[in-house]
């Protein structure tokens, strides 16, 4: 039989439902928790009841990433007073049971490797880190690739598969934090995203993950999105709700790592990162740069101001147009 420990019933999501949908939300995740798919519970026919189900849906699927199984489309029926509401399995052709156990024990098999590091700021970077490096973005719609067995056991994934991915990890690894859903741009669109906001030493920040992997090159992880602050994140994800303030801006990639400069002679004082046998850098620059500037000038403020080739037999750069930052790559 079915039964799946759920971290978080008590979550943001569930938390902003009213006490009338209360009943039906633990309803719900306690039959969705043991494989059943369909909760009927007493309700009133209104329209409003009905726009209401949407909510308790939306607290199981984003406040219980546990519950990987179900797609987001539900069915929902009344006779009189009664609400049946009917979840589908996306895994219909496996055995939920296997999957979940094979998902549990991979969970459990990260964590480990995390909680090697004793402080939240350095698990949470292991966490970006593996993340980066063995789930592959992907832009499928597919259900699969929106929850955490696609992330962590088929190794590919959107953006809510990052982030409850990353969820079921910070819960095995003492580490609080939500999954945040809005909008964020892309391409010029926005679009809807998620991704986590996560605490750290008493302050929360945003961490999209998904871009982070997106960022990555050569097996150096993605930095330019973690530990970011409102401000920072806000440039680019629209929150659909009002989340916990992430207020310090002191722990960013390039905050920590001495890379705030004033003028690109300024670079030689950032540090250089190790990863492994390569070498990351990040700069946050005063201004925008022209594209004269990114297309012949940044690679030779590289060679003359971060002396390039001593770090590594290969250069490249990235240049973050909204968050005016440039990711120095330096590659053996």
């Amino acid at each position: 039989m079915l039964n799946i420990p759920l971290s978080n019933p008590s979550n943001n999501y569930s938390n902003l439902l009213p006490s009338t949908l209360q009943p039906i939300y633990q309803s719900c995740i306690r039959n969705l928790s043991s494989g059943t798919l369909s909760t009927t519970v007493q309700l009133e026919p209104t329209e409003a009841n009905q726009r209401a189900v949407e909510s308790v849906v939306e607290a199981v699927i984003y406040g219980c990433p546990e519950i990987f199984f179900i797609e987001q489309q539900i069915e929902t029926s009344w006779m009189g007073d009664r609400l049946t509401i009917r979840f589908t399995n996306k895994y219909a052709d496996e055995n939920i049971r296997d999957l979940w156990d094979k998902l549990n024990t991979e969970v459990d098999r990260i964590a480990a490797i995390i909680n090697k590091f004793e402080k939240p700021y350095d698990k949470l970077n292991r966490l970006n880190q593996y993340l980066c490096a063995r789930v592959k973005p992907v832009s499928s719609s597919q259900g699969r690739f929106g929850d955490a067995y696609g992330a962590l056991i088929l190794k590919e994934a959107r953006c809510e598969g990052y982030a409850k991915a990353a969820k079921l990890i910070m819960d095995r690894c003492g580490l609080s934090g939500i999954i945040a859903r809005g909008e964020a741009v892309s391409q010029e669109r926005r679009e809807p995203h998620a991704w986590i906001i996560a605490e750290c030493d008493g302050n929360n920040y945003h961490f999209d993950f998904t871009w982070n992997a997106i960022k990555g090159l050569n097996g150096i992880p993605g930095v330019e999105y973690m530990f970011l602050d409102d401000e920072t994140i806000g440039k680019e994800h629209f929150p659909s709700y009002a989340y916990p303030v992430c207020s310090d801006a002191t722990k960013m990639f390039w905050v920590v790592n001495n890379g705030i400069i004033k003028y690109h002679s300024d670079l030689s004082r950032i540090k250089i990162v190790p990863v492994k046998n390569n070498y990351i850098a990040v700069a946050k620059i005063p201004q925008k740069l022209s594209k004269y500037e990114v297309d012949n000038e940044v690679i030779n403020w590289m060679i003359n101001d971060l002396a390039a080739y001593s770090y590594g037999s290969s250069i490249n750069f990235s240049y973050n147009e909204p968050l005016d930052l440039l990711v120095f790559y330096f590659l053996n």
